[in-house]
């Protein structure tokens, strides 16, 4: 088989996505005022009932003061009043506008019922929930990126996700990325060009979802593993969530990408045409470019400092304790160690871990099951699983490129046993050459049918033909049979 395909390559030439805060109770109670009745001219809407997202509890007070991310709120818990701070990101929901007079949702247990005039809630947002049903629909991309994970099944998946009238969709990225940390990386093994396998599947979410969608769902990616070809893919949503042992990266040999092509203009404005490219993924999913230049680039050094608890990158190295080194210029006694940079715990190139991503915020949060991630979403009491396809659509793709991938390697064995049983027989001969265009004909066929999923490395691992080399096989033994003679 190994003779068959170094035959064949003589023959032909090779071508290429709950908070649990520190509030199981709403802190220490602390001495305040019960709640005063309202006066005629103050502001009725700051009384009002919050439903704290982590425990599901009920409270009922005033809100004191508020900003667009606190809430400062009076109320009482079994009868003992309470003044404290809450993140709004820790409230699931506030009713406000409940009546002055109205009766703690934890009043004593005495059996004494609540005062008559205490509205419901309203019925879009039922008690316990925080919000009106939303239709999850959940698809789990696996297996080789830019094959088991490929347009045609991750389309047919949205669009079923579609008829079934999801609200938020939720993509688990966990693509094969595999290297032994005792073998030297080779020169394609983070091959930064196969980021661009991305560009037929980023129109499922540019385009085709805002064209064929009346109502836009939520797309959210959660990431367990997206290195190399699979890096950039989940930068399309805005909403990013990370597996504990979450990685994005695998860029870094754009820095030797060219070596030895043409002199250093040539080959660094190859290298920044495709930079360039990259970079515009990340600006249009609203993340900073250079954190796609510290993936792809060893010499590239970014640093990040924290104002007013914000993230802020800048280049080079740090120069005071409040800073973090993301990545250095990997030269001389910078240079990480194999096992280094094939973990992405090194700092040549910029891998995002859960940790790094977080702290950069890239990652809203870090979650390692389904409901972890369903909470930090602030939607597990208000999902609900629509019955879709998007596991068995999944299967059938890969099973099929399976099966496929196994014919090619068959038919091209085939090719190579044909055989003139009498070479000096004209018929003979033409029958020998029919079985070879019939396979020919075959794998150009599965070809076009699963081309998508059959990339470049893997053809050429398996010494399979493209299409324009088989058409040029093929017109070669037309052109034998037209000058064969009887």
């Amino acid at each position: 088989m190994t003779q068959l395909r170094k035959t064949w390559r003589s023959v032909w030439t090779a071508g290429v996505l709950g908070v649990l805060v520190g509030m199981a109770a709403p802190a220490m109670a602390q001495p305040g005022r019960a709640t005063p009745p309202a006066k005629k001219d103050e502001d009725p809407n700051r009384f009002a009932r919050i439903i704290l997202r982590a425990t599901n509890k009920v409270l009922e007070g005033e809100i004191i003061s508020e900003t667009t991310t606190t809430l400062r709120f009076r109320s009482s818990i079994n009868g003992i009043p309470f003044e404290t701070d809450y993140q709004k990101a820790e409230i699931l929901h506030i009713q406000r506008g409940i009546p002055a007079t109205a009766t703690p949702s934890d009043a004593p247990a005495n059996g004494e019922p609540a005062a008559p005039n205490v509205p419901a809630f309203d019925a879009s947002v039922p008690p316990g929930t925080g919000g009106p049903r939303q239709n999850l629909y959940w698809v789990d991309l696996e297996g080789v990126f830019g094959e088991d994970i490929s347009q045609t099944p991750i389309s047919k998946a949205i669009d079923d996700a579609q008829r079934n009238n999801a609200d938020v969709i939720v993509l688990h990225l966990n693509a094969d990325f595999e290297q032994n940390p005792l073998e030297p990386l080779p020169n394609d093994a983070a091959n930064f060009d196969e980021i661009f396998r991305a560009e037929s599947i980023v129109p499922i979410f540019t385009e085709q979802i805002r064209r064929k969608w009346d109502k836009q769902p939520r797309v959210v990616f959660w990431v367990r593993q997206a290195m190399a070809g699979a890096a950039l893919l989940p930068l399309i949503s805005p909403e990013l969530y990370f597996h504990s042992e979450g990685r994005l990266g695998g860029l870094g040999n754009l820095t030797f990408m060219f070596e030895g092509v043409g002199d250093d203009v040539v080959r660094e404005k190859q290298r920044s045409l495709r930079l360039g490219h990259a970079e515009g993924w990340a600006i249009a999913g609203g993340y900073d470019h250079r954190l796609v230049r510290a993936m792809a680039r060893y010499e590239y050094v970014l640093s990040v400092r924290f104002v007013n608890g914000k993230p802020e990158l800048f280049e080079g190295y740090p120069s005071n304790p409040g800073e973090e080194l993301l990545t250095d210029d990997g030269k001389d006694a910078n240079v990480d160690g194999l096992r280094e940079r094939v973990s992405g715990t090194g700092n040549d190139v910029l891998t995002l871990t859960a940790r790094v991503a977080k702290i950069l915020g890239v990652s809203k949060d870090t979650v390692d099951t389904r409901d972890d991630l369903l909470v930090a979403m602030g939607i597990d009491r208000t999902y609900a699983d629509v019955p879709g396809r998007s596991k068995q659509i999944m299967k059938e793709w890969s099973d099929g490129l399976d099966r496929t991938k196994r014919r090619l390697r068959d038919l091209l064995e085939e090719f190579g046993e044909v055989r003139i049983d009498e070479p000096n027989n004209y018929q003979n001969r033409t029958r020998a050459r029919g079985q070879q265009k019939r396979i020919l004909e075959e794998m150009k066929r599965l070809l076009r049918q699963w081309g998508e999923g059959l990339s470049p490395r893997w053809l050429a691992q398996n010494g399979i033909p493209d299409e324009a080399q088989i058409n040029l096989r093929l017109e070669q033994i037309n052109i034998e049979q037209q000058k064969d003679r009887r």
